[in-house]
């Protein structure tokens, strides 16, 4: 794992979990907030499923067919049910014959991820659910670590960064707006669309993410 540096390795990795216990597909995907969508483009992260049946697992889980969303908002700890995300119907308790296994990942910059795997077979005993557990958080700590990371980062136009970098100088929207030669509209809507982009809550979190990740030194 420690040689994992791009996304076909970590696919790689995910997919040896999925096989090895018993499954068929597996799902990355960054939680939603309330009352939005997923979407397969910005939501999912890494899948074994076909390209093409991407737009109808994102509609399954976003209408809560199987209750997987309704629980994604309001648990933090693993839980199963009885949707097929291949044929995205299901019911919301898992049968002895197939479980969709939704596990929940925590990144560093505190946003939650999941990690669902889908097969034929029986919901997993305690002490497999610890140990799926375990190795799905190791990868996906190191996936964050230099994918998720990296993509946040490269994200940030060259003007972002600067009035990033501004800002975890302890400057304001006006005294940025002087050094910068811009106006301070202009700057506020840069420091909005950077926190947006490093998924940060206000102006302190975007620059706690931003020293963190190597954008401010």
């Amino acid at each position: 794992m420690d040689r994992a540096i791009n996304r076909t390795d970590f696919f790689r990795l995910f997919k040896s979990i999925c096989r090895t216990s018993g499954f068929e597909h597996f799902l990355l995907a960054r939680q939603v907030e309330r009352g939005a969508r997923f979407d397969p483009t910005s939501s999912f992260h890494l899948t074994s499923l076909p390209d093409h049946e991407k737009p109808a697992v994102a509609r399954a889980l976003s209408e809560d067919k199987g209750t997987v969303l309704a629980r994604m908002l309001s648990m933090a700890t693993p839980f199963t049910s009885g949707l097929s995300l291949s044929t995205r119907s299901g019911e919301a308790a898992p049968t002895t014959d197939h479980c969709l296994l939704v596990l929940p990942l925590h990144s560093t910059d505190l946003k939650r991820y999941w990690f669902l795997l889908d097969g034929r077979r029986a919901a997993p005993g305690r002490r497999e659910l610890a140990e799926l557990m375990l190795d799905s958080m190791r990868i996906f700590s190191r996936f964050h670590e230099k994918i998720l990371t990296g993509d946040s980062a490269a994200q940030l136009t060259p003007r972002e960064i600067e009035v990033v970098r501004w800002t975890s100088e302890g400057k304001t929207s006006a005294e940025i707006a002087i050094i910068l030669g811009l106006s301070e509209h202009t700057v506020i809507s840069h420091i909005t669309s950077s926190a947006r982009k490093l998924n940060a809550v206000n102006r302190v979190h975007m620059i706690a993410i931003a020293v963190r990740r190597g954008i401010v030194a």
